[in-house]
């Protein structure tokens, strides 16, 4: 996925997020999508002052699937052809606040309603112009009985100037 493809995705997010997470590991109840979103999120935005992911799958044509609220403790992500919301518990960030180049990073979301634990994995990469990369991504989906599915993805963590 090129860095052109994943500045422009950003560049479309101009939509308003939704209302706060529900509780940890607590699941909002998975939203028919509209045809033109069973494979993508909506676009999302940053408030000032908010940092998030915008992850992207690898393979053509990048549908946008995985956007996490730091701030808001909030993920939102594509399984199968619907959309899933889930709270987030407060998760390190590695060395600083922030995201350091060349480390890696893990982050961890649960689904207590459909019995799913999902990791995402990957590297920090440089900053760029559109956010800090996010390398070598990978989302995986484990069930209570130990089937798993991956997901290669790519993508930014950008954070939001504070107003003022």
């Amino acid at each position: 996925m090129t860095l052109k493809l994943i500045a422009a995705a950003l560049g479309l997010m101009l939509a308003a997020c939704a209302a706060g997470p529900q509780a940890v590991g607590e699941q909002t109840p998975a939203v028919p999508d509209a045809p033109d979103m069973r494979e993508a999120l909506a676009a999302q935005t940053l408030a000032p002052g908010e940092c998030g992911l915008f992850l992207f799958e690898v393979r053509e044509p990048n549908n946008f699937v995985l956007f996490e609220s730091e701030t808001r403790r909030l993920v939102r992500l594509i399984e199968g052809e619907q959309m899933v919301e889930l709270g987030v518990a407060p998760q390190s960030a590695g060395r600083s606040a922030g995201m350091v180049p060349g480390d890696r990073f893990q982050r961890v979301y649960l689904d207590a309603a459909r019995n799913l634990t999902y990791t995402l994995t990957g590297r920090v990469g440089e900053e760029t112009g559109s956010g800090q990369r996010l390398e070598a991504a990978v989302l995986r989906a484990q069930s209570l009985d130990g089937t798993q599915t991956v997901r290669p993805l790519g993508g930014v963590r950008r954070c939001m100037a504070r107003g003022g």
